[in-house]
């Protein structure tokens, strides 16, 4: 917790510290056990502390770890966050072994078993990694793609691949505006949905606008108070991905997103407030 975050050359007071177990796709996993979906997590830990902790915390969540490569040398991933009065972050990563993830490393019998695979944003050449996944996989499950900031400012053209075999897109305004689509919000999506079977676009405090090819929605973020909007996308991703799951349309689906993103803000930390399975009630 900080006074502000600070722009170049200037001084703030750090006023607290936390210590918790996420990343972007942990987060989202974490959020879809919760809710009461079987789960599995793909990535690679260290054998030190922060990599034992981040196993310890997976399992206590439920989360399946058949697809998790443990390496015997390095150190796990992190990141350094800084919050300020107003809940508004800065993060910054240390990807560790986690960038170093390699095809073989991962069991693809089991990922063509799944119903969805979920990809996030590597820190290096992971996507790389995801592109060949994805040719190897005999029957593909859904799949839906958060490209976050390090994967958005590699532009639409380097990101061609992932997107044509992505079915459902979720991503915010600044990320579409770093992808390289300078437009309107709207006529962004409109391109992209020639590509992509769900488009999602997550507006923050103004929302979130969703896009298939025969509907469109746009809806207000649930009014709460905002604490730490660290992991708010990947919520929203959880409650929109069960919905959709379930079988619900694109304005429920978006609902439930908002619905369990406020549910996050409202506590510290990626994890700590969001809802368990109780929360499904509210989509019956």
């Amino acid at each position: 917790m900080v006074d502000k975050i600070i722009g170049p050359e200037e001084e703030t007071i750090i006023k607290g510290f936390n210590e918790s177990c996420g990343g972007s796709a942990a987060n989202t996993i974490i959020g879809l056990s919760r809710l009461g979906l079987k789960t599995a997590y793909i990535g690679k830990v260290a054998m030190d502390r922060e990599g034992i902790k981040l196993q310890e915390n997976l399992k206590k969540e439920n989360v399946n770890l058949d697809l998790l490569t443990v390496a015997r040398k390095g150190r796990s991933g992190k990141v350094i966050g800084f919050i300020d009065k107003n809940g508004q972050r800065a993060l910054y990563l240390d990807p560790g072994v986690n960038d170093k993830i390699k095809i073989k490393e991962i069991k693809t019998r089991l990922v063509e078993n799944s119903r969805l695979l979920h990809l996030t944003s590597f820190a290096g050449e992971g996507i790389r990694i995801q592109e060949k996944l994805l040719d190897q996989l005999a029957s593909k499950p859904i799949i839906s793609l958060d490209p976050g900031n390090l994967y958005a400012k590699k532009g639409k053209k380097a990101l061609k691949k992932l997107i044509e075999s992505t079915n459902i897109l979720l991503l915010n305004e600044m990320e579409l505006k770093m992808m390289g689509y300078p437009g309107k919000y709207k006529e962004a999506a409109k391109l992209l949905k020639e590509e992509v079977d769900v488009i999602i676009i997550k507006r923050g405090p103004l929302g979130v606008y969703g896009l298939t090819d025969d509907t469109e929605v746009e809806l207000p973020a649930l009014n709460v108070k905002c604490v730490d909007t660290t992991g708010a996308g990947d919520a929203f991703n959880a409650g929109f991905l069960y919905a959709w799951l379930m079988g619900h349309n694109l304005k429920k689906s978006c609902y439930f997103g908002n619905y369990i993103a406020a549910q996050c803000i409202q506590g510290y930390g990626a994890t700590r407030t969001l809802p368990s399975i109780e929360a499904t009630k509210i989509l019956k």
